[in-house]
């Protein structure tokens, strides 16, 4: 099958962006499909992670960004110009290749996908609880912006819900905000992210990961370890992540006096080394679509500690097996949880045992048959 995926650009290091690589990477490679990124404007930056020679990439060289060398309202002008730019080329491309099967997300020309005059289906991506999409990283933008960025979401998701063939959620819960879709499919991300070794859960260095924003709510992580920190003062936390709010939670960390135990991180490339010299992941957040990294640290041996929070990780986290999952924004019960892991070895060890067995079912053998699966019914169709 001919198979494109969409997306504006994969130059940053973040998990949709790993896991569509990954994702075409194994169709070509592996089930050795004819598959194609499409980009609007990659330009000359590198894709963030190994593309398969095997997958055709081809950018519209749409600059979105020259927009924001003029002021309104040339730059609202531009911006429609652009727009207008990238649609067609879009069209031309799809009409040059003729694919079987368009993927996109929910966030990215996902309504002018839909409804595209072609022969391929439309499958439409969701990568993020439905009830959040519409928030960004800087959370209010303002009243009008806000409202703007509302009423932009819902009419995409309207068109969505109209013309798509197919919406493929992560998690169950999700599915269920996609009720109005003609056709729902649950199948979740996969993680290669399984190396040889394990952790041995004996460093004194509990760890997180993710974007520095209001929706991995470390802010809430550094109060629970105000607490941990009183009964444990030999232990660290280590937080990898670039964002926002790195001022802000940094300012939260010298006020709590936690300066010597709490440390923000940039992001690194060799992230699995510094799962393997930690013994405890914690997940902070405040909603999730579907938590790639805490697959990459269980997949690790890390027993994991999470916020029960929509959408994802009550369906990753077996409560009592592998993990602990704490009522969502209970931060005392948060840090118990941490400090039961930390008093605990053997406990703790046998977690992270389990967490690495339990991930196999994330494994890309196991989830992309699903995909396959999906493929052949909608051609059929």
């Amino acid at each position: 099958m001919r198979i494109i995926y969409v997306y504006d650009t994969i130059a940053v290091v973040g998990g949709i962006e790993r896991i569509f690589v990954d994702k075409m990477n194994y169709l070509a490679d592996h089930l050795h499909h004819e598959v194609y990124l499409v980009t609007s404007s990659q330009g000359d930056h590198p894709v963030s992670f190994p593309l398969s020679p095997n997958v055709h990439h081809v950018d519209l060289d749409i600059r979105h960004h020259v927009c924001y060398r003029y002021l309104l309202p040339r730059r609202v002008w531009m911006r429609f110009r652009l727009q207008r730019l990238g649609k067609r080329r879009l069209k031309e491309i799809i009409r040059k290749i003729d694919p079987d099967i368009i993927i996109c997300t929910t966030t990215y020309m996902a309504g002018e996908i839909c409804r595209l005059k072609c022969r391929a289906k439309k499958v439409i991506e969701s990568h993020g609880a439905r009830e959040f999409i519409h928030l960004t990283d800087d959370f209010k933008l303002g009243f009008f912006k806000d409202l703007r960025n509302k009423w932009n979401t819902r009419r995409r998701f309207r068109l969505i819900e109209k013309y798509s063939d197919v919406v493929v959620t992560l998690t169950q819960a999700d599915a269920k905000a996609w009720s109005k879709a003609s056709h729902v499919r649950v199948i979740p991300n996969f993680t290669k992210f399984i190396p040889p070794q394990s952790s041995p859960c004996e460093a004194h260095r509990v760890i997180a990961v993710g974007r520095l924003t209001y929706q991995k709510g470390f802010d809430r992580l550094i109060d629970a370890w105000s607490i941990v920190n009183k009964q444990h003062p030999s232990w660290r936390l280590d937080i990898f992540g670039e964002g926002i709010r790195r001022e802000a939670l940094n300012g939260q960390i010298r006020r709590n006096g936690l300066a010597k135990s709490v440390t923000i991180h940039p992001f690194t490339k060799n992230i699995a080394q510094e799962y393997l010299n930690s013994s405890i992941f914690a997940l902070s957040s405040n909603y999730e679509g579907f938590v790639l990294v805490l697959l990459e640290a269980m997949g690790c041996g890390l027993p994991c500690v999470a916020f029960d929070c929509p959408n994802g990780p009550a369906e990753t986290i077996r409560d009592g097996e592998d993990g602990f999952l704490v009522k969502n924004g209970d931060i005392k019960a948060f840090a118990e949880a941490l400090c039961y892991f930390i008093e605990y070895k053997e406990e703790r060890k046998a977690f992270g045992r389990q967490a690495r067995e339990n991930i196999e079912r994330y494994s890309p053998e196991a989830i992309m048959p699903m995909w396959e699966k999906l493929f052949n019914e909608l051609k059929e169709k």
